[in-house]
């Protein structure tokens, strides 16, 4: 169970850590935007990183996904689909001549909403928990809300879609992180003095 604790849990902080990078990039270059032949030019620099950062992102998972024991077919399932959906994404902006930062904004958007339903929707469910409740609230509250500035994206300009996309990547890269961080941590304390993190054989965290 702590072996796949660790697992989820490296798989999240090196997302999180990824996330943060690409949001300070995007902000850097929207910085670099100062007149109309350097806005073109980082409209393109900022898909082509955003596509490089889910190509890296579909590795992980896959990664993280071969790397727990066997038995887990559901975790398995989980980590290749998100993989192969990061993959897709990040190929179909790639080698699109549709990519544009309108358009990661509506893409991130729709995450950001479904994201933050998510965090509402799990947040109902921790009546025994009024801290992590609260937590959750206000996390989903901030994704939601981000999430429907950026759907309404296309209506921006360049600049403005970057700086709200550069703004959501990086919150959601620290979520990432503090999730990752909140998994790990109760089964590392559970530990007895002494005991191998890797000691628990076939259990299960699902």
């Amino acid at each position: 169970m702590v072996r796949e604790a660790k697992v989820h849990t490296a798989v999240l902080v090196t997302q999180g850590i990824l996330m943060v990078a690409l949001g300070l990039a995007l902000f850097w270059v929207r910085s670099t935007m100062t007149n109309i032949l350097f806005e073109a030019t980082g409209c393109v620099v900022a898909v082509l990183l955003t596509a490089a950062g889910l190509l890296l992102i579909g590795v992980i998972d896959a990664i993280g996904g071969l790397a727990l024991h066997r038995g887990h077919r559901r975790e398995l399932r989980f980590y290749l689909f998100f993989a192969a959906l990061a993959m897709s994404i990040g190929l179909f902006l790639w080698v699109s001549p549709f990519g544009s930062v309108q358009l990661l904004a509506v893409l991130a958007g729709l995450q950001g909403l479904i994201w933050g339903g998510w965090d509402l929707r799990l947040a109902s469910h921790l009546r025994d928990h009024p801290r992590e409740r609260r937590a959750l609230r206000v996390l989903g509250v901030i994704t939601f809300v981000l999430g429907l500035l950026l759907v309404i994206g296309m209506e921006f300009t360049s600049q403005g879609a970057l700086l709200l996309l550069g703004m959501y990547v990086t919150y959601i890269g620290v979520h990432i992180l503090l999730i990752g961080l909140y998994i790990y941590r109760p089964w590392k304390k559970a530990l007895p003095k002494g005991t191998h993190v890797d000691s628990p054989p076939g259990t299960k965290l699902i």
